[in-house]
């Protein structure tokens, strides 16, 4: 008897595990894996158009919607009919050689660079940016740069805390991104670097982002990007915010040589497209 009940006891036990085993294999099977790009996985959707029934936008008609809040955008930005792209409408951004006179010289020579704050964002935990970008071919990465990327701000009032998270192209011209938070007087620049993967010249590229905001005062938060559908990063130890109050705000839509720290000009005249921008949640 003594036997019995441990060989039963063996059966069921092992029987278990494999049930267990099925649970979890069950489990990862459903959610969804870091290899698929958000687009994919967010359902909600929003679009920072450039044509309003079926006519192409103007940068004042860009300036008019931001409500001013744009460097650049007059002097630097092209809207157009694309006559081989992705998407039927692109803006193409100029990022000047030579110095443009004013009180903004260094953010004009960057290119542009606005706020696009949804209010559906404003409450969301995380979000997908998406959208097409092309360099030209002889593109010269010179000393790095940056895209257009996801910002957070601060809602509680007041404080001019946030962060911002962007794709990079390094001196190298290897990809990466930057990450740049501010909480009171302090500003905190972090590179993170995603080795192996560069983006294209002369064609477009598709880059999809996520941002997941971390617990307040912990390391959990989450920035991912995909080129062309390939996971390129991936970090989930991103501390992106110290208080609630700070929330996903919307897009940091800008283009610019040099990096958090300092705009730089660029090494010739160079105009980079973009397609629309579109926010999922």
């Amino acid at each position: 008897m003594q036997a019995l009940d441990t060989r039963f006891v063996v059966f069921n036990a092992a029987a278990g595990l494999v049930g267990l085993t099925a649970v979890v294999f069950a489990v990862r099977t459903l959610l969804p894996s870091p290899a698929t790009p958000c687009a994919e996985r967010y359902n909600t959707a929003m679009t920072f158009a450039l044509e309003r029934g079926g006519a192409v936008l103007t940068a004042a008609d860009l300036q008019t919607r931001l409500g001013g809040r744009d460097v650049g955008l007059s002097r630097n930005v092209e809207i157009a009919r694309l006559q081989d792209g992705p998407v039927p409408v692109g803006m193409a951004v100029t990022l000047p050689k030579e110095p443009v006179a004013g009180p903004d010289t260094a953010a004009v020579d960057g290119g542009l660079s606005f706020p696009w704050e949804p209010r559906a964002l404003q409450s969301q935990r995380a979000v997908c940016l998406s959208y097409q970008v092309m360099l030209p071919a002889n593109f010269d990465a010179s000393v790095g740069g940056l895209l257009p990327g996801i910002r957070g701000a601060d809602r509680s009032g007041g404080a001019d805390d946030g962060f911002v998270a962007r794709p990079a192209w390094r001196a190298s011209g290897e990809g990466g991104a930057d990450q740049a938070v501010r909480a009171g007087s302090e500003r905190r620049s972090l590179r993170l670097e995603a080795h192996g993967f560069a983006l294209s010249r002369g064609r477009w590229a598709r880059l999809d982002q996520e941002v997941v905001l971390n617990a307040p005062n912990r390391r959990d938060g989450i920035y991912r990007i995909w080129v062309d559908g390939v996971l390129v990063l991936d970090r989930t130890d991103l501390e992106l915010r110290a208080t609630p109050g700070i929330t996903i705000s919307g897009v940091a839509a800008s283009v610019f040589y040099g990096g958090e720290d300092a705009i730089a000009r660029a090494p010739r005249d160079t105009k980079i497209w973009l397609s629309p921008f579109e926010v999922r949640w």
